[in-house]
């Protein structure tokens, strides 16, 4: 072979060999919980629920969901519902067990928020839009939280405890451990369609309705819009983590860094005004110094790009041996319903799932991703009250003009209106409208489509006006999809359009769009915060209550009290009990890989080793047919495993020895302290051949009755 081949080979198994060893950055690191109390800030939820010193959550479950209603705008929410809720009788949480056999009679209450703050006053209210999510189990007495922290960038997982009629509920941050050992992506998790566990579902809505009408204001059927919409909106809650480290770290620090995120922020408030159409790409800021920073900053942490985690879950269909159609609905008996409610391992959360993608983006990708990300921790009345300051100052306009070809015709009767298309071009403006002249008024309403600003495409917008003189008509642009003023890609208003009649048959009509040149007020007021090393720019997490204040007074905005940053009426915060060390000889394999989880007051997950030496020893001996069955699960491929194993997967990354010496190790260990407790108790275990070779779900329960 030519040397140039051997070379060239030479390169190809290099290069290859590079690719192999290719490691993307986890956002959200599976086994790695972080702390249960906030290191900083507090979540939406406290303060949602702060009261004079205390924490105060209404009982019953809707005047809990009035509360928190108050604070949304219904008239601009999705399926006009700010709030989402949909049931589910035999679900995956920690706490479907506290309804058995009942499973219908207490379903699953999950509430997702997705609509925008009421703003009341000049107060711009809680931006709980895709930041809270509830799980209510009536029979637990339990809810469970998940609500955004912007302070520490992360979602907090709550419970409330002694939730029910005549008790003093208590909030508390719950064990992460146990939380992410399912919501492995710290954030809130959903089915894939079709969302057959809820009362989205034919079969499962029966069974709900021939028991309630409606279960805490949800009614029984629901269609699949709510639960997609649920599903949406933890998708975008999924991509806050990405966005937040992009924030913090794309830029870097210093001068550098502050000016890299201004041009960030006015490139989001840009992307906001377009409607998502587009942002400035074309000025020698973006390419020069945001687009080369955050080029170099990504060739240098992360080169190998980025694993983005999944908010989702397998579909599951617990009713899939149930006729729908039957009516009334066939008896299902206790027994079938504890099988029907038993999790197999492919469906089970606990699953260490791959990551949702491997984003490995080019500079300009990165760039508008973050963007869009960035829109997000932003509301409505944000951009509304920036879009109403701009409009109000006075700034120099341009004006661009299109020659165009007219077609009129009207109507057969006396009052109908004449229809008017018009195809207009220009050098740098062109378009397409339709529009209709009211006979009584001569007033102008349509549609423009197509419009194009040199070399930017802004789709359609709406046309109305009244004449300004004999042959001409002033026009005012709207967006029907959005409640700002149009702008352009560099958030310049377009103002008005002004169209010109010919006074002879057969000549062309004139057009001329008149633009605000009010976009660059932006990149200023986000200049003068970089300039005066706003905090809010610095390398610390994305936050609205921070970044807009700043924003507004940097534009001479009048602000008035943002949620949510510091909050004196706030308690301090508590963890959900956990016991002291459990120091036992007999038991300390069980301590090191079992007590992050089962140690605990809580009875989910099966708390066996709460209490002292002797308690512990009698529970794990009541729970050892089910401890040796998942515990059996690690000698299997993971597409053999009818549950998954337990210590889940994930957890073991937390301790790298453990991790490491697993199989050889602490495995043996927990099996052989295993069969020595149960045989202690006079209850001998069978040969793990025999206890899996049942139905997990046949096995006696983990805990005791009480």
């Amino acid at each position: 072979m030519p040397r140039c081949g051997i070379f060239l080979a030479m390169l190809s198994l290099f290069l290859l060999a590079a690719s192999t060893l290719a490691d993307p950055v986890w956002v959200v690191e599976p086994g790695e919980p972080g702390p249960d109390l906030p290191p900083v800030g507090r979540s939406l939820f406290d303060h949602l629920t702060a009261r004079d010193g205390k924490q105060v959550v209404p009982f019953p479950y809707e005047a809990l969901l009035a509360q928190i209603s108050s604070r949304l705008d219904g008239e601009s929410a999705y399926l006009g519902a700010p709030i989402k809720q949909v049931l589910i009788p035999l679900g995956r949480s920690l706490q479907r067990e506290a309804a058995a056999p009942d499973f219908f009679e207490s379903p699953r209450v999950v509430t997702a928020v997705d609509a925008e703050p009421r703003a009341v006053a000049g107060n711009p209210g809680m931006l709980l839009r895709d930041r809270l999510y509830i799980g209510y189990l009536e029979s637990a007495d339990v809810l469970e939280i998940i609500s955004y922290n912007e302070a520490a960038a992360r979602f907090e997982f709550q419970i409330v405890t002694d939730y029910r009629d005549g008790a003093d509920p208590q909030v508390l941050y719950a064990r992460r451990l146990v939380c992410t050992a399912c919501h492995q992506n710290a954030a809130p998790l959903f089915a894939r369609p079709l969302w057959d566990e809820t009362n989205s579902n034919a079969a499962v809505s029966a069974r709900l309705g021939e028991i309630h009408g409606e279960y805490h204001g949800t009614a029984a059927r629901v269609g699949v819009d709510i639960a997609y919409a649920i599903d949406n909106a933890s998708d975008r809650a999924n991509d806050f983590s990405l966005t937040q480290k992009l924030w913090q770290e794309a830029c870097g620090e210093a001068e550098a860094g502050g000016e890299c995120r201004a041009a960030l922020l006015t490139r989001a408030l840009q992307y906001a005004f377009s409607g998502g159409r587009g942002f400035d790409r074309s000025s020698d800021r973006y390419r020069q110094q945001l687009l080369a920073r955050l080029a170099q900053r990504h060739r240098t942490l992360w080169p190998d790009g980025f694993k983005l985690p999944s908010p989702d879950i397998p579909n599951r269909r617990p009713l899939r041996d149930v006729v729908p159609a039957s009516s009334p609905q066939p008896k299902i008996d206790a027994g079938t319903l504890l099988r029907l409610a038993d999790v197999d391992a492919g469906f089970e959360p606990l699953a260490l799932r791959p990551p949702l993608e491997r984003w490995d983006p080019e500079p300009d990708t990165l760039v508008e991703r973050l963007v869009q990300g960035l829109v997000q921790f932003l509301a409505t009345e944000d951009i509304r009250r920036i879009d109403e300051h701009l409009t109000a100052v006075p700034v120099r306009q341009l004006t661009l003009d299109a020659s165009c070809k007219q077609n009129r015709t009207t109507g057969q009767s006396s009052d109908a209106a004449t229809r008017i298309k018009l195809d207009c071009h220009g050098e740098e403006l062109a378009f397409r409208a339709v529009l209709y002249q009211d006979p009584s008024s001569d007033r102008l309403h349509g549609q423009m489509r197509g419009l194009r600003l040199q070399a930017e495409e802004l789709g359609s917008l709406r046309l109305s006006g009244q004449p300004s003189s004999k042959h001409a008509w002033r026009l005012q642009l709207q967006r029907s999809d959005s409640p700002y003023s149009p702008r352009r890609f560099n958030a310049d208003q377009l103002s008005h359009i002004d169209l010109h009649w010919p006074d002879t048959e057969g000549s062309r009509t004139s057009a001329r769009l008149t633009l605000r040149l009010d976009g660059a007020l932006l990149q200023e007021a986000a200049d003068r915060m970089a300039r005066d090393r706003d905090d809010s720019l610095s390398m610390q997490p994305f936050q609205r209550a921070r970044v807009m204040p700043a924003l507004y007074a940097s534009m001479g905005i009048e602000s008035g009290p943002w949620c949510c940053v510091d909050d004196p009426d706030l308690p301090a915060p508590e963890v959900e009990s956990t016991e002291a060390p459990l120091n036992s000889d007999r038991l300390a394999a069980f301590v090191k890989a079992c007590a992050g989880c089962h140690r605990s007051e809580a009875p989910f997950p099966p708390n066996f080793l709460a209490g002292d030496e002797k308690n512990a020893l009698r529970s794990i001996a009541h729970c050892a047919e089910r401890i040796q069955y998942r515990l059996a699960m690690w000698d299997l491929p993971d597409e053999s495993r009818s549950k998954t194993p337990m210590p889940p997967t994930q957890s073991l990354r937390l301790h790298a020895d453990e991790g490491r010496h697993w199989m050889s190790g602490l495995l043996p260990e927990l099996r052989t302290a295993l069969h020595d407790i149960a045989a202690a108790a006079d209850q001998p275990l069978p040969s793990m051949q025999a206890t899996t070779a049942r139905q997990y779900f046949d096995l006696r329960p983990c805990l005791p009755a009480t």
